[in-house]
């Protein structure tokens, strides 16, 4: 239970936590305050105003996060920060290569990133080898194998069926597997998880299961979510407690020549449902879990939030919104740009009505058209690019015991 202090900013021994007879000095307190990640601290300010004052007083002003470009082909991936949406290019920050030895192949996605740290898998390997990287200090972390592969034989892009998320109750990572079979049923009866810091994975039953990876696997508020493979429902797996938490159907049907995405949106999980499967869409509409507005009724209920129309088309040229993260500080639309088959661009489009906060049951329309944004990364030969909300650390790993699986700038070590 939190007392008051004289002052936040005092630097004398007061009271900031006192729970059973023990008190916690505003000083210990704020040592330990500098030792959590940005992301740790931004919950700690909710538990209460004395919190809120003491860590705004006295830690590093957390920033706004950034965008992270993710760019992967069959030769090399890389990561670029973007910062600034109104001029120039995002950074480079991390790239990988598969080298110069003729048929050299690489196939390395990113899994998802929490509190600076990046998630990659490289897919060459059966079932998929997970290392983590922090782009800011160069150091890195082999994740151990998984024990056993379920998914069958012909199963590619491993990578899709892990997600890396953060629980803000614990301050533990965490990494899910979906083992779904490569059929139609996408079934399986148990997930795998673990903890990062552990030294091996665990079984975690989830009978009757089913998944649905063209949709993707979304990390949002310490939990996993994933579309069942006949697209009717989400299910919401608690990485916390390490079990199935609720389902919930789909406020939309797929239908004839939709696609649907699971996306993230500001800490939420959000499904972002477009009109174009093969061809560029003209409309995507995106819809939020738990957000309380029309439609809402709690945190199993739906709400639309975004309605995101594309008035001009260039032939030869398709624009979609970018993905899991494509809303940004409540001020940029994200989308990727592809010219013919594998040029892409990352355009930043800054609504009209930027920093306007919805409210309850308000639908904001975006129109992207005329305007065509501003490009903010580029590759001119990618199969893939992928988007994260991504706040820069120093947060090491070496206390996971760090492994030199990945190099900073060169290949891939086997």
């Amino acid at each position: 239970m939190a007392t008051p202090a004289a002052s936040p900013t005092d630097g004398e021994a007061t009271a900031a936590v006192e729970d059973g007879g023990l008190s916690l000095p505003t000083d210990t307190f704020v040592e330990i305050l500098l030792r959590l990640p940005p992301s740790c601290r931004l919950w700690a300010r909710l538990i209460c105003r004395h919190w809120r004052d003491v860590i705004d007083a006295r830690t590093p002003r957390i920033p706004p996060p950034k965008v992270l470009a993710f760019f992967s082909n069959d030769k090399s991936a890389s990561a670029y920060v973007v910062n600034d949406f109104e001029h120039g290019w995002g950074r480079e920050v991390w790239r990988v290569s598969a080298g110069r030895a003729k048929g050299s192949r690489i196939h390395v996605r990113v899994i998802g990133t929490c509190n600076g740290l990046l998630c990659l898998c490289d897919e060459s390997n059966r079932g998929g080898r997970v290392a983590l990287l922090n782009p800011l200090t160069g150091e890195t972390l082999r994740v151990p194998p998984l024990p056993v592969f379920h998914r069958g034989p012909g199963c590619y892009q491993s990578g899709k069926a892990y997600t890396f998320g953060f629980v803000p109750d614990t301050g533990k990572y965490k990494l899910l597997h979906l083992p779904c079979r490569c059929d139609s049923t996408g079934g399986f009866n148990s997930v795998q998880a673990f903890t990062l810091g552990d030294a091996a994975w665990r079984d975690v039953a989830a009978p009757g299961a089913s998944c649905c990876l063209d949709a993707g696997v979304v990390s949002a508020g310490g939990a996993a979510y994933w579309a069942t493979a006949g697209m009717e429902r989400v299910v919401s797996f608690d990485l916390g407690e390490e079990r199935v938490a609720f389902d919930v159907p789909l406020p939309v049907g797929p239908g004839p020549g939709c696609v649907c995405s699971l996306v993230e949106f500001h800490g939420r999980l959000g499904l972002a449902v477009s009109d174009g499967r093969r061809t560029a869409p003209s409309k995507t509409e995106l819809w939020v879990l738990g957000d309380g507005g029309a439609g809402g009724g709690g945190r199993q209920g739906w709400s639309k939030r975004y309605s995101v129309q594309y008035t001009v088309r260039v032939e030869g040229v398709d624009q979609r919104l970018a993905a899991p993260h494509f809303a940004h500080g409540g001020e940029y639309v994200l989308t990727v740009q592809t010219e013919g088959w594998r040029k892409m661009h990352l355009h930043a489009h800054r609504m009209r009505d930027a920093g306007k906060r919805l409210q309850s049951g308000e639908v904001r329309s975006v129109r992207i058209g005329g305007e065509p944004g501003t490009a903010v990364a580029y590759c001119k030969d990618a199969n893939e690019l992928r988007t994260f909300a991504y706040v820069e650390t120093t947060e090491p790993l070496s206390v996971y015991k760090v492994d030199d699986h990945w190099s900073r700038k060169g290949s891939i070590r086997k």
